[in-house]
């Protein structure tokens, strides 16, 4: 094709309105007429074998520098003006109406000159990220490397693209984008790039520092090195000044200290709570009292790691009672209580002076300064999976859970936060008994639909045919919230209720679904099932592993319920040095026993679990990108 017949097939596309179909990574039609000049009709006279295949950028500059007396021919010149105006309207509509910017930037990908090719990755990047066209971005990120895009709009691609793995939750690869970006710009730009890249580097959990691994570039590891001083010594003033100079001697390459991101300045110069005395209130006493002694043990794991000294008191005395003897114990901070009763009970005191982490959930009474609230919160799973399904791009979830109090709740936070992102209403199924399980499984994926209509196809031909049962085929996932025995019952039920044609249905399921004992039995029905559960449960996540060993010695065949208290009294010591710093910062994590702790609004601690699934009778560890 000669270039001279490029503008006009390009503006007769643009022009119709049939251009695209917007489905999977294609962009949708464009509603919108394109007000690009067109040119007049000219027959192209005959040109020499020489220039009927264009030239690039480059090439047509070398051809006219070296014969001037032959310049660049005309034809080609309007086809290459025609596309950079085409490529300035794509700019101008990307705010106002990206799917016309993405109708032309998509062409623009075909066009002959490498410059302007070159000049279309970001705004193509942008329109497609800004019309949620998932797998057209995926595309770009997976074929463009950063050194592709023009120096002039590399950092803004960067960033971009970053934006749009955070909002996809993939905190790996928007790091890794930024660390890119971050070795390219080295130290000449401004503060902004490496702001970002340090607030992303905090987010990151201790899974997701594993996946992204050692890096390869000096400037990026060095970053992974500073993160990893900063949380090791956080709250200790001079512990973490000399780190930095140490840190900033090893890699000179880096910013200077006056210029690290402001974050990381205020973070050495914040002071952290140092309690030498704490005191610990706990049920030590009556029915409760196996609880208390769980979050103990926990507790007295972590102090012979911290020169600090426990004083536990039972927190089923009177408040009055209460406030005494933590004042006669002379101690610097308080962890507990435990139960909702006692903490109400010590929140209604108008003198409570000690700065408190209570061990369970904000409640009704508002928090008060210097109060955290540190739970084994079902919500947190809840809303992690809602996550997990925008990550993934389910539409089409069906919520199923068991009638009681915490499976309720567990369901209407699940529905909230999915409706809140932006989802349709979830179908939603309840049940009370196996038997209704089993009913309501026929009945959301419409098995008993199908088998009557080839029951009544039977009864109109007067014969009997073998027919193959269909179910739907809508549904994308299923997120069941049910105890270990419902969901041993429920997996493989639906593996036969589901059409041997259709594609396999991903079922997931939150810790309550877990259970160690059934962990040491066949898991065969379990496989391809995806759960969140706390790194302490989970033996292949190596978190704490000599203290797991030495657990397991001690307290062999422990139920989950008190496990899962003695991570919990584990990390509640353990944060007490992180509190002031997650305050202030709150993207900042601990990465503990119970999951990777933020502080979600200055007083909650958040957890974000680990995703696992049934593989080769296991329960293993899952990158939580995997489909």
């Amino acid at each position: 094709m000669k270039s001279s017949k490029f503008p006009l097939r390009l503006t007769s596309l643009l022009l119709g309105l049939g251009l695209l179909s917007g489905c999977g990574s294609t962009p949708a039609p464009v509603q919108t007429v394109v007000t690009a000049p067109v040119q007049p009709v000219q027959t192209a006279p005959e040109e020499p074998e020489a220039v009927a295949e264009p030239l690039s950028t480059d090439q047509a500059e070398v051809s006219y520098q070296q014969v001037d007396s032959e310049p660049v021919p005309v034809a080609q010149d309007q086809d290459e003006q025609l596309q950079r105006e085409l490529l300035t309207q794509a700019k101008a509509a990307l705010a106002t109406d990206p799917k016309r910017a993405l109708a032309i930037c998509y062409q623009l990908q075909q066009s002959l000159y490498s410059q302007i090719r070159a000049q279309n990755l970001l705004p193509l990047l942008q329109a497609a990220i800004a019309d949620k066209q998932q797998a057209l971005t995926e595309q770009l990120a997976a074929q463009v490397n950063l050194t592709d895009v023009p120096e002039a709009d590399r950092q803004a691609f960067a960033l971009a693209l970053a934006g749009h793995y955070r909002q996809q939750d993939d905190n790996v690869r928007a790091t890794q984008t930024l660390l890119a970006l971050d070795a390219w710009l080295g130290n000449s730009a401004d503060s902004t790039a490496q702001d970002l890249l340090w607030q992303q580097l905090v987010k990151l959990s201790g899974a997701e520092l594993q996946e992204l691994g050692t890096q390869q570039h000096p400037r990026a590891q060095a970053w992974l090195e500073l993160l990893q001083l900063t949380q090791g010594f956080a709250g200790d003033q001079l512990a973490i000044q000399q780190a930095l100079t140490d840190w900033q001697q090893r890699h000179p390459m880096l910013p200077a200290l006056d210029k690290l991101p402001k974050d990381v300045q205020l973070l050495s110069q914040t002071p952290a709570y140092n309690p030498e005395r704490i005191a610990v209130l706990l049920p030590l006493s009556g029915p409760l009292k196996s609880l208390g002694d769980a979050v103990q043990y926990g507790l007295a794991a972590a102090a012979a790691k911290q020169k600090r000294t426990l004083v536990f008191i039972d927190s089923a005395k009177p408040a009055a009672e209460l406030q005494a003897e933590v004042a006669a114990a002379q101690v610097q901070f308080v962890i507990g209580p435990l139960l909702r009763e006692d903490i109400d009970k010590i929140q209604q005191l108008p003198d409570w002076q000690w700065p408190t982490l209570f061990l369970n959930g904000k409640g009704d009474l508002p928090a008060k300064a210097e109060q955290y609230f540190f739970a084994l919160a079902w919500e947190d799973e809840a809303s992690q999976m809602v996550q997990v399904f925008r990550q993934r791009q389910y539409q089409h979830p069906v919520l199923i859970y068991a009638v009681n109090p915490i499976g309720q709740r567990m369901a209407q936070h699940f529905q909230s936060r999915w409706t809140e992102s932006g989802g349709s209403p979830v179908e939603t199924y309840s049940y009370g008994s196996q038997e209704q399980l089993q009913a309501l499984i026929n009945k959301f994926l419409e098995a008993e639909a199908s088998e009557e209509r080839a029951k009544e196809i039977n009864r109109l031909i007067g014969q009997s045919i073998k027919a193959e049962l269909h179910s739907r085929q809508d549904i994308d996932a299923i997120y069941l919230i049910a105890d270990p025995v419902q969901t041993r019952f429920f997996k493989p039920f639906i593996d036969v209720t589901v059409s041997p044609t259709a594609r396999r249905l991903p079922i997931f399921t939150s810790s309550r679904s877990h259970s160690l004992k059934v962990d040491k039995t066949d898991q065969r029905d379990l496989a391809g099932l995806t759960m969140t559960e706390m790194p302490w449960l989970l033996p292949q996540a190596a978190t704490a592993t000599p203290l797991r060993q030495e657990f397991d010695n001690l307290f062999a065949e422990q139920e989950e319920q008190l496990q899962r208290l003695f991570a919990m009294g584990h990390d509640a010591l353990m944060l007490v040095g992180h509190l002031k710093q997650q305050q202030q910062f709150p993207a900042m994590a601990y990465h503990g026993l119970t999951g990777s702790l933020r502080l979600s609004d200055g007083h909650s601690v958040q957890r974000q679990l680990t995703l696992a699934q049934y593989r080769q009778g296991k329960l293993q560890l899952v990158d939580k990108k995997a489909p």
